[in-house]
């Protein structure tokens, strides 16, 4: 019937373009032939949507329909999968891919529908099982189902099955249906082993699922929706017929399942690889890249090469000559079996000791391999010992190794958003950290269910704040046992154990400023700059041009301020977790961080600057405006003379020069500016090679880079020895940069014109009725 319908459409759609052709335009021509075009590959394509249903069904009858209006604007829309041209033809491959995936999900949405109406008719109780591939394509499905007729929409029970959805909606997979209706259930590929549910009577697999792949040489992960394997298509089908006899409903053809990989991509192919080097450099003398190439599934070259790379700069692993290495192997067994083999003896020695290059762990190295983390977290867990305020640390440490907690129920996502905008503007990190610090202090005052109450009110997800306690313990197990925490620091919290207030490692715990740039040293290349304002929006990173901040991050915008003074509160640099590709490239779980942040803790190399040679001095830019020559102006100030206040002459500059570097040196891409007002710009060193730290005045660059030799020194120290505290001189080192980060927050926050959030979270704070009343529309804008 539809494709009869759809004859007459592009039969009336004929006749007019013959009318236009008579006396139109040539603009309207073309516009009308594009949509006759786009008609008639609509009509193919719901000829292959009917084939598609029957060859999954089996049945020449057709009994699925595809009927709802968004089911066949999905349709409409998916021309390649035709296979004709008309319209389409000029369109990428990508949204041709993303056409085809829009008709599959809609199709299956319908196909739930049509098999529940079947299955209530037939007087059965019990769910079908939408497999899709990630939470849009769920949220798409629900929106399909809800166009349905409200009588037939009234008889399904949609249960949407992700990390997204609340603990407590994700178990109604598990119960019974209300009488009269049938659970639809939306799930991903969690539902494939992870989750049993008894009562599923069909499966609907749509084939795809959503993997992360990684680019090794950008640092860069890749959310992508791809085919799933034979294996998986397999175990889905294993989903249906448990307890009563059930029926997997493929939407592709047994040519597409044969094209299938035979399984998933190893995760050893498709992750980073620096844990897994590192604790096969522990465990071989071999070399790494040699071992890695025996696996199963070896990795790619360069990846393992890069990975290495990247854990040299962390100071993890140091080249030496193998040479060196196996004489003192040879001493050494030569020493511990002096019966079997004498060093005296010149047989002993008469093979010649093995030349090149090994990799060899540094005691840092060492000491991240005994922590069940990234190097990179576990090298900010040290820093977090170091500078004495690990608790908070801890928490970051956990949250990365996890989900995040904030959730966003189907919606409401301008609330979430806002909720998770109440806990901090201006940093992601610090939003989880002052989220989960409330989540303790409200569960000590109010017990288990006032807290629950707390969390829903707060669109935290209790199972992931649960997970970061279970977390945090378990790194705190480690830390102890490795001998960086002291065990009578330790104290009990509901069986978990916790950090006391008043451990030695918690004198800065509740210094916020301090805490965020030890993160920094979690990230070490993560850092972005936001370009001038004829771009904003648009973030500049070490190897990415044009990124931009994720919209689900606290400091996203979709437009620049209108107001001079929301103008200078703009942040120009940002901490970022992860770098994504989806449609574009965002930075995910961002925190604006100050220059003082980012010189002291940030990146992993600190060289003396390029032979440079600057434009004249020019006017300083008002904060905000853009920089001249494409650079950001970002205000700070280091010195901390003794009275503990900011002497503003001592700052260094702000605005971007014009470099030109000698034959030799390259110029940094960008420049990290400390000081309110510039003089005559003074290169102070550069950050990884991209960062230009630039100063007004020459004593305030060297103490900067003197400050950051000395932090990093200590760190050294705590590696080699974990049990040994920090000596005086070290700990007036941290007590001078955690005093200065304060000074350097509390004058940002003045300029901002904003008053800074109290180190304990306030109870009423974000608009929320603790009560139990949950989130207030009313609340003023900003919290």
């Amino acid at each position: 019937e539809e494709d009869e319908e759809d004859e007459d459409e592009l039969s009336e759609w004929e006749e007019l373009e013959v009318e236009v052709e008579g006396g139109g335009s040539a603009n309207s021509t073309r516009r009308v032939k594009g949509r006759s075009g786009r008609l008639a590959n609509r009509v193919r394509t719901l000829r292959r949507a009917v084939e598609m249903r029957r060859e999954a069904q089996g049945d020449d009858a057709g009994g699925v329909a595809v009927t709802s209006r968004s089911a066949r604007q999905a349709a409409r829309r998916a021309r390649k999968m035709s296979g004709g041209g008309g319209g389409g033809g000029k369109r990428g491959g990508i949204a041709d891919k993303r056409e085809r995936e829009e008709l599959v999900v809609a199709l299956a949405a319908e196909v739930a529908a049509q098999v529940s109406a079947a299955e209530l008719a037939k007087g059965r109780k019990g769910s079908v099982l939408v497999f899709l591939p990630g939470w849009d394509e769920i949220k798409e499905a629900m929106k399909t189902l809800e166009s349905l007729p409200a009588e037939q929409y009234d008889s399904l029970q949609v249960i949407p099955l992700h990390s997204q959805v609340p603990q407590e909606e994700q178990q109604l997979v598990f119960n019974p249906a209300p009488e009269g209706k049938i659970k639809v259930i939306l799930a991903t590929n969690i539902a494939e082993s992870s989750v049993t549910i008894d009562d599923v009577l069909a499966v609907v697999d749509s084939g795809l699922v959503r993997e992360m792949s990684y680019n090794p040489e950008s640092a860069m992960s890749t959310m992508g929706t791809v085919s799933t394997s034979r294996a998986s298509a397999t175990q889905r089908t294993g989903r249906a017929g448990r307890v009563a006899p059930g029926v997997c409903y493929r939407l592709y053809s047994r040519a597409m399942f044969e094209a299938m990989p035979e399984r998933p991509t190893p995760e050893i192919q498709r992750t980073a690889l620096e844990a897994t080097c590192l604790q096969t450099c522990s465990m071989t003398n071999s070399g790494v890249q040699a071992f890695l190439a025996e696996a199963m599934d070896p990795p790619a070259e360069e990846t393992v090469t890069l990975a290495m790379e990247r854990l040299k700069t962390l100071g993890a692993i140091a080249e030496v000559d193998g040479s060196i290495l196996e004489r003192a192997r040879r001493r050494a067994e030569a020493e511990d079996n002096a019966d079997l083999a004498d060093p005296a003896d010149p047989d002993s020695s008469s093979v010649e000791p093995s030349s090149g290059i090994k990799e060899v762990l540094t005691p840092l190295g060492s000491l991240l391999s005994q922590l069940p983390l990234d190097p990179a977290t576990g090298r900010m867990l040290i820093m977090g010992v170091v500078t004495q305020c690990l608790d908070p640390v801890l928490t970051a440490a956990a949250c990365m190794s996890s989900r995040d907690p904030f959730i966003v129920p189907t919606g409401m996502r301008d609330e979430a958003q806002r909720a998770r905008r109440s806990f901090s503007e201006r940093s992601d990190q610090l939003a989880v950290l002052r989220a989960y610090a409330e989540w303790r202090a409200v569960l000590a005052e109010e017990g288990f269910d006032g807290a629950c109450q707390w969390a829903r009110d707060s669109f935290l997800s209790i199972q992931g704040l649960q997970n970061l306690t279970s977390l945090r313990s378990q790194l705190l197990d480690e830390l102890v046992r490795t001998g960086l925490v002291r065990r009578d620091d330790l104290g009990y919290d509901r069986r978990n154990r916790e950090l006391r207030g008043d451990a030695a490692v918690n004198r800065h715990a509740g210094n916020e400023p301090l805490a965020l740039a030890v993160l920094t040293t979690g990230l070490p290349g993560n850092l972005a700059s936001r370009r001038s304002m004829a771009h904003f929006g648009v973030m500049r990173t070490r190897l990415e041009e044009s990124a931009g901040l994720h919209p689900a991050s606290v400091s996203f915008a979709r437009a620049p301020p209108k107001r001079r003074s929301e103008l200078a509160a703009l942040p120009q640099w940002f901490l970022y977790r992860e770098m994504v590709l989806s449609s574009q490239v965002f930075l995910r779980d961002c925190s604006a961080v100050n220059p003082e942040q980012l010189v002291l803790f940030g990146g992993t190399k600190m060289a003396p600057p390029p032979e440079v040679a600057f434009s004249p001095p020019v006017p300083a830019p008002a904060r905000g405006d853009a920089a001249p020559s494409g650079g950001h102006d970002v205000a700070g100030a280091f010195e901390l003379p003794p009275e503990g206040t900011l002497d503003p002459a001592n700052g260094v500059s702000a605005e971007a020069p014009s470099v030109q570097p000698s034959d030799h040196q390259s110029a940094p891409q960008s420049s990290a500016s400390l000081g309110p007002t510039p003089n005559e710009p003074i290169g102070a060193a550069v950050l990884d090679d991209w960062i230009l730290v630039r100063s007004t005045c020459a004593d305030t660059g060297e103490l900067l880079v003197d400050v950051r030799r000395e932090l990093h020194a200590a760190l050294a120290h705590k590696a080699m020895a974990p049990r040994r505290e920090l000596n005086q001189s070290q700990l007036a080192l941290v007590d001078a940069i955690a005093a200065a980060l304060r000074i350097v927050e509390n004058r940002d926050a003045g300029a901002r014109g904003a008053v800074r959030r109290r180190e304990a979270p306030r109870r009423d704070a974000g608009g929320f009725e603790r009560d139990g009343g949950g989130f207030r529309d009313s609340r003023p804008e900003g919290g």
